[in-house]
């Protein structure tokens, strides 16, 4: 799950806007999260601050598709509340679990139970939750009360990986943050020269009623689907099922842009197949990975 929230954070940055709190206000910080199983699918609200900025984003798959939905949130010291556009609320009761167990590290961390209602309908009928009740955890910033003697917590931050020395990244992107739509397939080889997997992430990221909805298909594959050679500014991509057909790669000048054609698509929840490669998209490789930081 670690690498599906730094997933989010990349395509979500910049798209969704909560005002701040104002000058010299100070709020204790909760950052929640519970499961949810629905027919066939599982995934995980996931509520975050950061510097008054509340988002609840749910994160929903099924094999290697899955989609994530991002909104603006509120959360106090027993309530979190949120609406998914016309797709769904969120409107949760949350206490420590009876006897669960407390965490202190750099903050406080109960497991936590959720009572209330949660409802959610994924586009064209894909998926029905109606929950009443659910289990997970909350963390409780800048001074946790059972855990006064700990350092206080750090706050999050946007997500700026370093990249690794090894391997490389391919990103073609058609549409842009600013128009609030766009496609996107990201490629991410690690290069050791061990058998290794190549990861695979390709998004159709749309804004609308106030939310953020990233679809798509996330998975990892034998190297052979990703063929690159730095020095020539090639490379070739046929990824698995339930991607489909292929795109090339081919670099113009030194920065490590080129063109990215070619017949790639993949299937979204409760949509039509989404096109990854033509000339409206824009590309490019470089050495390394993104390194968690």
């Amino acid at each position: 799950m670690r690498r599906a929230l730094v997933i989010v954070s990349v395509f979500l940055s910049g798209l969704l806007a909560v005002p701040a709190l104002a000058a010299g206000e100070r709020e204790v910080e909760r950052e929640l999260a519970f499961a949810v199983k629905a027919e066939g699918f599982t995934g995980g609200v996931y509520v975050s601050n950061n510097d008054g900025d509340v988002d609840a984003t749910l994160i929903l798959s099924r094999g290697p598709q899955v989609a994530y939905y991002s909104t603006p949130a509120k959360v106090t010291a027993e309530l979190v509340t949120a609406r998914f556009g016309s797709l769904g609320e969120l409107d949760f009761r949350f206490a420590p679990k009876r006897n669960g167990k407390v965490i202190c590290t750099s903050a406080e961390e109960s497991e936590a139970v959720f009572d209330g209602t949660f409802n959610f309908t994924g586009e064209n009928d894909y998926v029905h939750i109606e929950a009443d009740h659910a289990e997970g955890s909350f963390q409780v910033y800048p001074k946790p009360k059972n855990c006064s003697q700990q350092k206080l917590a750090q706050r999050a931050v946007p997500y700026h990986p370093s990249y690794s020395d090894e391997g490389a990244t391919l990103q073609a992107r058609a549409g842009s943050r600013a128009k609030a739509k766009f496609r996107e397939v990201i490629v991410f080889d690690p290069g050791r020269q061990a058998p290794h997997k190549v990861f695979f992430d390709g998004f159709l990221v749309e804004r609308r009623e106030e939310m953020t909805v990233a679809r798509g298909v996330e998975l990892a594959a034998g190297r052979g689907a990703f063929r690159w050679n730095l020095k020539r500014g090639t490379a070739t991509l046929r990824p698995p099922a339930p991607f489909a057909g292929s795109a090339t790669f081919t670099r113009h000048g030194r920065n490590g842009h080129g063109i990215w054609r070619g017949s790639l698509s993949m299937p979204i929840l409760g949509g039509e197949p989404v096109k990854l490669a033509g000339r409206e998209f824009r590309a490019f490789i470089h050495k390394g990975v993104p390194q968690d930081e």
